[in-house]
């Protein structure tokens, strides 16, 4: 095909305009950015028992959990009582005001949340929080 002054015409292709599905695509990522939720303890389980003079505390720093089989995890990683202690000696030295949350499960042997608060002591930390859930009002 000529056009004008026999100069040759290309023709148009045919394409498609992605400029809207891109917008379409930054706002999901936006919207599940937003709403997402982060977890701390993903995969331990833990059922805390309730106390009715609990209050609210500050978010600790550091947690140790029991669990009802008699594990112990600090911070996530499972653990001895003798390197609980060495973990504990080694935070004190580093932030002598860190606190230390006991989240232990209901199930759980009473001499093993005993050993871990005696651990705890006798490292001389000041901020042991023992965690518990709020009752629920009928």
């Amino acid at each position: 095909m000529t056009g004008a002054f026999g100069a040759r015409t290309r023709k148009k292709g045919l394409g498609i305009n992605i400029t809207p599905l891109l917008d379409i695509v930054f706002l999901l990522l936006i919207f599940f950015m937003v709403s997402s939720t982060f977890r701390d303890n993903v995969g331990i389980d833990v059922v805390l028992p309730s106390a009715t003079t609990s209050e609210q505390q500050q978010q600790a720093q550091y947690a140790v959990v029991v669990t009802a089989t008699g594990e112990v995890l600090f911070e996530g990683e499972e653990i001895a009582i003798a390197q609980l202690r060495d973990k504990l000696l080694h935070l004190q030295r580093e932030e002598p005001e860190a606190k230390v949350v006991l989240e232990a499960d209901k199930k759980a042997a009473f001499q093993d949340v005993v050993a871990v608060i005696d651990t705890a002591r006798s490292v001389g930390g000041k901020q042991l929080i023992i965690q518990t859930a709020m009752p629920t009002t009928p």
